[in-house]
């Protein structure tokens, strides 16, 4: 943990600012806010497992954010893969998926 987090703060902060004060940043939150919780509602009714949902909702979240940037290194110049915007879109998914895991309640079933 001690080596990890000199180079994450790196990743949080660049000259001195958070990550999600750029307006860049604020897009691929938003972005891995919304595709992760529909990741997470699609899986959720799919499979009627939390845990199954919210490696969906995530996995979901970080694959589009990959996709993205993968997307802009391929086209070139001026886009780049930037990994600070993967980051941004983790964090969007991660933001929605635990309170959604957290808070959804499992329905009681009945059985007469």
């Amino acid at each position: 943990m001690l080596v990890i987090s000199p180079s994450l703060w790196g990743q949080f902060y660049n000259y001195g600012e958070f990550i999600l004060t750029e307006p860049d940043k604020q897009k691929h939150f938003a972005a891995g806010v919304v595709i992760s919780a529909i990741g997470y509602e699609w899986g959720l009714n799919r499979y009627k497992d939390r845990n199954k949902a919210a490696l969906i909702g995530m996995g979901l979240g970080i694959a589009a954010g990959i996709a993205k940037e993968s997307f802009d290194n391929w086209k070139g110049y001026p886009s780049y893969f930037d990994d600070r915007d993967i980051l941004a879109t983790t964090m969007g998914s991660v933001t929605i998926t635990i309170p959604l895991f957290l808070l959804h309640k499992p329905k009681k079933r009945y059985k007469h």
